[in-house]
């Protein structure tokens, strides 16, 4: 069945070059090597046929017998890893490919979970150079299965690397779909330090906001403060001592507010604010660029702002200086007017992490 494929592939490769080049033709293909298709006016090269059976049993079948000599098929070839860089610069599209990378940070959404995702090649590029991204975003699909090892390391407050394998690359994305795989790579002892590394020894960097930035990405931003959203600023107490958010009023004091999960009293709670500002740009001219801003950041905006009543005055913060602060791009629209919303948020951090290595496919 198998070699019955391939020679339809090998006559449709032929019969295509022969309307082509207008005359005989000879095709020649050695074991793994691309064709070659020659004729008086030209020579072609074609890659290979690549393409992949899905195989089930029938339904008369009884049951199937596992064949245990030789569980891994001769035609079988392991998927080739190479960098995102690589993956960026190909033509290849609506292809699968894959790679080693650092997720750096990760955002749920109502179906899908987006990854921010980079490596060594990306990080280290020409500063002036090639206009790729210095991150990826990777969408995980919810047909893409998760192992448990993925979804805890997932769910860490730390940085892991991965090797996706058969992502698919369509319409400018990188999607892990069904038969895609997430990999966690684990630390491994007694390696040479001349092995691969896919680690990053320094400080992540993101690209600055700019006219290019798509949604569901990563970018750093800095400018002035123009504008408050006062509509959405608001605060509220949290627990001064396990940082629960969810207080209640104390029925006997008025000033006070009970938490549920220290069973306490909370006599000074602390207060977390929501705040978003409006900021110019120099590298978005003409552009509306709305930050959701993290706490340190309110914390830091607001120091000198306060009332005596403990309200906060709109002119006390209109042209303060704010940035680089590293976001999340949860939208941009161009109409009726250019627009991006941005949320302040703190990439994971190496920390105490282990340096990994990249395997090759051989080790998995």
């Amino acid at each position: 069945f198998f070699e019955r494929e391939r020679e339809r592939e090998r006559e449709s490769i032929s019969g295509a070059g022969a309307e082509r080049g207008g005359g005989t033709q000879n095709v020649k293909q050695a074991p793994g090597s691309e064709l070659s298709v020659r004729s008086p006016m030209q020579e072609t090269r074609v890659p290979p046929p690549s393409f992949c059976y899905i195989l089930s049993a029938h339904p008369s079948v009884g049951q199937i017998d596992v064949i245990e000599e030789d569980r891994i098929s001769k035609l079988y070839q392991p998927p080739v890893t190479r960098c995102l860089r690589e993956i960026l610069q190909s033509d290849d599209h609506s292809t699968r490919c894959s790679f080693y990378a650092r997720v750096i940070y990760q955002r749920s959404q109502q179906r899908e979970i987006w990854l921010m995702v980079t490596d060594v090649s990306l990080q280290m590029q020409d500063e002036n150079n090639s206009g790729l991204p210095k991150t990826v975003p990777v969408c995980v699909a919810p047909s893409c299965v998760l192992s448990q090892e993925v979804v805890e390391a997932l769910a860490e407050a730390a940085p892991h690397s991965f090797l996706f394998r058969d992502t698919l690359r369509a319409q400018g994305q990188i999607v892990c779909v069904e038969r895609s795989v997430l990999l966690l790579q684990k630390p491994l002892v007694g390696m040479a330090s001349s092995a691969p590394s896919c680690e990053l020894t320094s400080p992540v960097k993101l690209n600055e906001l700019d006219s290019v930035t798509q949604v569901n990405s990563v970018c750093s931003v800095q400018g002035t403060v123009v504008g408050v959203d006062e509509s959405t600023a608001f605060s509220w107490p949290t627990c001064d001592l396990c940082g629960n958010e969810r207080l209640e009023q104390s029925p006997g004091d008025r000033g006070a507010f009970s938490c549920g999960d220290c069973s306490r009293v909370v006599i000074s709670p602390l207060p977390r604010k929501h705040l978003q500002v409006f900021l110019d740009c120099p590298s978005r001219p003409q552009c509306t660029v709305r930050v959701k801003l993290s706490q340190a950041s309110v914390s830091s905006l607001l120091r000198f702002a306060a009332c005596e009543d403990g309200s906060y005055e709109v002119q006390s913060v209109l042209g303060k200086e704010v940035g680089l602060l590293n976001c999340f791009v949860r939208s941009v629209t161009t109409h009726p007017a250019s627009c991006v919303g941005l949320e302040e948020i703190k990439l994971l951090t190496a920390g105490r992490a282990s340096s990994r290595h990249c395997p090759s496919p051989q080790e998995l």
